[in-house]
C-alpha cells in the first residue's frame, strides 16, 4: 500500500510511517518525490479498505514524534492490467518434472471501445 503526503516544504525531516492494525504496528519506509519537494510517499502493508487505523509518523534521525491521528483507507487505484497467457515448453515430455513449465508471454489487454453517436437531430425531421 502506498501513502501519500504533502509537508510544509523541502527542508521538513526524513520520516518514516507506523500504522496500528489492532495489536499490530506496521512499518513504512517513506522517500520524498523527486521534482516535487512537498510530497512524500510512504509504503508498506497493504490493508483492508473501509477501514479506519491510528498512524504516527516519526523523523528517521531523532526518532522523534511528529504528527499523529487517524487514518480511513478510502481509496483504492487500479494500474492498467497486464495480461499473463502461458504457452507450454516445446520441450515437454511426459516423465519429465520440468515438462509442467511453462513460460509466460505478456499481452496488453484489450481496451474497452469507445461507443459512437449519429450526428441525427432530436426530433427527426420526418416527425409530423
Amino acid at each position: 500500500m502506498i501513502v501519500s503526503f504533502l509537508t510544509t516544504g523541502a527542508f521538513y525531516p526524513d520520516f518514516y510511517l507506523k500504522i496500528k492494525q489492532g495489536e499490530t504496528d506496521h512499518i513504512y519506509t517513506c522517500q520524498k518525490v523527486s521534482k516535487f519537494a512537498t510530497s512524500v510517499y510512504c509504503s508498506g502493508a497493504a490493508l483492508p479498505l473501509g477501514a479506519s487505523f491510528q498512524f504516527s509518523i516519526f523523523s528517521l534521525k531523532e526518532d522523534v514524534l511528529l504528527a499523529e491521528g487517524s487514518l480511513s483507507i478510502i481509496g483504492l487505484a487500479i494500474g492498467t492490467p497486464i495480461v499473463a497467457v502461458l504457452t507450454a515448453s516445446e520441450e515437454a515430455t511426459a516423465f519429465s518434472t520440468e515438462s509442467a513449465l511453462q513460460t509466460p508471454t505478456l499481452v496488453r489487454a484489450t481496451p474497452t471501445p469507445r461507443l459512437s453517436y449519429s450526428n441525427t437531430s432530436y426530433p427527426n425531421p420526418s416527425y409530423p
